[in-house]
């Protein structure tokens, strides 16, 4: 039951003190859930506590309008269903979510959602949705409560970008998911509404206010001078020669990071003619590390399973790894080799080249962080780089602008854009022109407007001048 207490404050108004009106309630929370939820064998629903909770407001007749809101929201009846509903309310947040997630995982075993969309959802309930919500018993959680939830979401730094807000489109996503937690809970008659349906928030932004993003493509010059420095060439730094053939293919191939390691040696596809060596790339899987184990599965959409071609000088480079791989006769190796632990720095500071690791997959993440960045910063390309105490965020040449690299000299080369968007697995053609319209040639399809004036098949007779309608009413 909410009720209202009156207070003075230290303002004065024509010579009386200004009053404020606080809402007073009780709420109900349990144990702290995480993700797993530590479950007590004696108490499995979690320690029950209340506690008061309160808010001001100027007038009476604001805070009225609260009260009233409150306990209508924690009328209950006398039936026995009634009941059962308030004890469903009165478990966390936390216990929601976790059960949420582990329901997911039977879309994942039919092949409606991949493993690594569950893995980003319970990435957005750790880390933005448990501090405010974990403990909280669900059914307490109203639409005043997501309100302040998204309005300090949209005032969160992002650790990523020097203390900027964090991108809308991370907002969006801790939204939806919080939106899909509560619909559960009212799934499983915990509460009889979902509160983030009372909140007025879209995701779309004004038209003219969103921002383009900025792509990082490499010249052909550049891809050959960060191959350099990757082979210990240029830059002084070790050499990692299988690492420089890598990074031409990704520009040349347009791949994916996790679609490049999830290759095999048997989706290498080799032709060998009279005076050249061809080779089509099968892109059948994708691989990602989650947890220290490689997760393997399907690439993005439906079209993102294709075959992409390659130059006749990469295939002939791929052909000499596929022959020289110590793992050659096996069609399941990974094509691209992972390093050995141990480091790549002697105790003077010194960089050396750690041996290799065929048996298996490449960390990709890791590949840039340790290896790309300083191959890129050596030859003058910027690299990027989370903020730290020392230096603010930098945003450079990241790992997938060698795809976008493939796109771009793709375009700029007149090949036509619907190939491109097929050589790159794109779910539409639509999504190609939108993200790479402004490297396509403006001859390319004619740039002038100069279809030719219609004519008839066969001449028509000249009307009589009592049936010609003048123009622009004359």
């Amino acid at each position: 039951m909410a009720w209202i207490k009156t207070y003075e404050t230290k303002d004065r108004k024509r010579g009386k003190p200004v009053k404020t009106y606080r809402v007073i309630w009780k709420e109900t929370e349990r144990d702290d859930y995480g993700l797993p939820i530590p479950v007590d064998p004696t108490n499995p629903e979690g320690r029950k506590r209340t506690r008061n909770r309160q808010e001001s407001f100027a007038t009476r007749e604001d805070a009225e309008a609260r009260r009233d809101e409150l306990n209508a929201a924690k009328h209950i009846g006398q039936t026995s269903a009634l009941a059962e509903q308030r004890k469903a309310g009165d478990l966390p947040f936390g216990y929601y979510a976790q059960a949420w997630i582990e329901s997911q995982q039977v879309k994942v075993a039919q092949g409606r959602l991949k493993q690594r969309t569950l893995g980003d959802y319970e990435k957005v309930v750790r880390r933005y949705l448990l501090e405010p919500f974990g403990s909280k018993a669900v059914a307490s959680i109203g639409p005043r409560d997501c309100e302040d939830f998204l309005t300090s979401l949209v005032r969160k730094q992002s650790r990523q970008n020097g203390g900027a807000p964090i991108k809308a489109a991370t907002v969006k996503h801790a939204w939806g998911t919080l939106r899909r937690v509560m619909r559960y809970a009212m799934q499983h008659g915990a509460i009889t509404s979902n509160p983030t349906e009372r909140v007025d928030f879209g995701g779309k932004r004004a038209t003219g206010d969103r921002e383009k993003f900025q792509h990082h493509p490499l010249t052909a010059q550049q891809v050959a001078e960060v191959s350099a420095a990757l082979a210990g060439k240029a830059g002084g730094l070790p050499a990692y020669p299988v690492y420089a053939l890598m990074v031409e293919f990704l520009a040349y191939s347009g791949l994916r990071a996790s679609e490049n390691a999830g290759l095999e040696i048997s989706d290498l596809e080799f032709t060998t003619g009279p005076e050249t060596t061809r080779c089509v790339v099968h892109v059948r899987r994708t691989k990602d590390r989650k947890s220290g184990d490689w997760l393997t599965t399907t690439p993005k959409s439906r079209k993102s399973v294709r075959k992409v071609p390659v130059p006749p000088w990469l295939a002939e480079k791929l052909r000499v790894h596929a022959a020289a791989h110590p793992r050659a006769d096996e069609p399941t190796a990974p094509l691209w080799p992972s390093r050995k632990n141990g480091g790549g720095y002697r105790a003077a500071g010194e960089r050396y080249a750690v041996p290799l690791d065929w048996s298996q997959p490449l960390a990709m993440g890791t590949f840039y962080d340790t290896i790309l960045k300083p191959a890129l910063e050596a030859v003058g390309l910027p690299a990027s780089r989370p903020a730290t105490a020392d230096a603010p965020a930098q945003q450079g040449v990241r790992l997938h602008d060698l795809r976008h690299t493939f796109a771009v000299m793709q375009l700029m080369a007149g090949v036509h854009f619907m190939q491109v968007s097929r050589w790159m697995g794109h779910s539409t053609f639509t999504l190609t022109l939108d993200t790479y319209g402004d490297w396509i040639p403006k001859e390319d399809g004619g740039a002038l407007n100069n279809l030719p004036e219609p004519t008839l098949a066969e001449p028509i007779p000249s009307p009589e001048p009592s049936n010609v309608v003048p123009m622009f009413g004359q």
